[in-house]
């Protein structure tokens, strides 16, 4: 299994995930989407220091470009205004 670079964040908030037991085998997929839906702007911003910008941008877009996507649709359209701007600082 790959070490997960979030798992700091669910460590110190496991309410993120109150649904399972297995925090250790969530993906940085699928604790962002968490992070993203109910976590604060505190958790965002850590998350980023974490993953660096660049990665965050590619991992929420790879989340965010899914039909499955469970990201709300208001916070969607928020973080893809956020990383729209965030990323036009690296071209």
């Amino acid at each position: 299994m790959q070490s997960s670079r979030l798992q700091k964040i669910i460590q110190e908030n496991p309410s993120l995930v109150w649904y399972t037991n297995n925090r250790s085998g969530l993906s940085d997929s699928s604790i962002l989407e968490h992070i993203l839906n109910y976590g604060t702007w505190k958790q965002v911003q850590e998350a980023i220091r974490l993953l660096g910008l660049k990665d965050m941008i590619s991992l929420y877009r790879s989340l965010a470009d899914t039909s499955r996507s469970n990201i709300k649709p208001q916070v969607k359209r928020y973080f893809n205004l956020y990383f729209t701007n965030a990323s036009r600082n690296f071209n």
